[in-house]
């Protein structure tokens, strides 16, 4: 199994190289108290609803992480939204950061920043 970590360094070359840039995405359950079969569903109910070569990979056990090749800025907000649809019936929290120029600088920092987002958008209220 290929780690986020060895995805995002790979991502991070080849965005380096071309210069299309990428998102990470952090996808959790409300309070972390989902079993491993729910978090093995929410990656793949996830994965079904991305591009094939967006990765999707399971985080410190009770997270899913993701890599949108090539999305940046505006372009990120298109996956985000088919994400939360996808999951609109689930207690999730999602955050995202964008890698590049203009962005964070490094894939780790976005990383923080995504977790940071993850946080926030658990003390936002669902619509009603």
């Amino acid at each position: 199994m290929t780690t986020l970590h060895e995805i995002a360094t790979m991502e991070v070359q080849r965005a380096a190289r071309n210069d299309r840039w990428f998102s990470l995405l952090r996808i959790a359950p409300l309070g972390w108290a989902a079993l491993d079969g729910e978090v093995e569903a929410l990656a793949g109910t996830v994965r079904a609803h991305l591009r094939r070569t967006d990765a999707v990979v399971r985080v410190r056990e009770r997270e899913v992480g993701v890599v949108l090749i090539e999305a940046v800025g505006d372009a990120v907000q298109v996956p985000i939204a088919r994400v939360r649809e996808a999951l609109a019936d689930l207690q999730v929290r999602i955050g995202w950061a964008s890698v590049g120029p203009d962005q964070r600088a490094t894939w780790q920092e976005a990383w923080r920043w995504a977790g940071q987002l993850l946080v926030a958008d658990a003390a936002i209220p669902a619509a009603a």
